[in-house]
C-alpha cells in the first residue's frame, strides 16, 4: 500500500456521527464507535470499535455505500479477500499515524 492510495475522509462521521448502532445476523443491536474512514481504490471502508471494548483488535470492518436515495449506509463486506485487504489498510495506516 502507498500512502498516496489511501485517504482518510469523514464523510460517513459527517452523516451518522461517531456512533452507530450495527445489528448482528439475529438483529441484536450494538453500540459501536467509528474510529476511521479511509477510501482506497474508489472503495470506502469504515472502521468500528464496540462501545463496550477497550480491545484495539476488536475491530469491525465495513464498507460505506450509498443507497438509492445517495445517503451513505455500511454495509458486511461478504468477500473475505476484499475484507483481509480493508483490514490491512486498518492496519497499515494505524502503523503509519503511530
Amino acid at each position: 500500500m502507498t500512502n498516496s492510495s489511501v485517504k482518510e475522509v469523514n464523510l460517513l462521521e459527517k452523516q451518522m456521527g461517531t456512533e452507530i448502532t450495527l445489528l448482528d445476523e439475529n438483529d441484536k443491536e450494538y453500540l459501536f464507535h467509528l474510529i476511521l474512514e479511509l477510501v482506497v481504490e474508489d472503495k470506502h471502508y469504515a472502521y468500528f470499535q464496540a462501545a463496550d471494548s477497550g480491545e484495539e483488535e476488536d475491530i469491525e470492518v465495513l464498507q460505506v455505500v450509498k443507497d438509492e436515495n445517495g445517503e451513505l449506509e455500511v454495509v458486511y463486506i461478504e468477500d473475505d479477500d476484499e475484507w483481509e485487504k480493508a483490514a490491512e489498510y486498518y492496519d497499515e495506516w494505524s502503523y503509519i499515524e503511530d
